[in-house]
């Protein structure tokens, strides 16, 4: 299902890269894709990305008092 260039939906109209593609950038941000069959209505994709802590802004005049 990950696989670049490969559909398997009805619907061909695109060129195959979007799951691949999320999956490579999830990844690429250390978290997980994951996918779940949904009967009846198709498949839920669910996205896992860590928690960063951001930087201490530093203030404009460098700290300076």
């Amino acid at each position: 299902m990950f696989l670049p260039f490969t559909q398997f939906a009805a619907d061909q109209g695109g060129v195959g890269l979007g799951l691949s593609n999320s999956r490579r950038s999830v990844e690429a941000n250390l978290g997980h894709l994951n996918v779940r069959d949904l009967p009846g209505s198709g498949c839920g994709f669910t996205v896992y990305l860590p928690r960063h802590e951001l930087p201490q802004a530093v203030p404009a005049n460098g700290g300076a008092a």
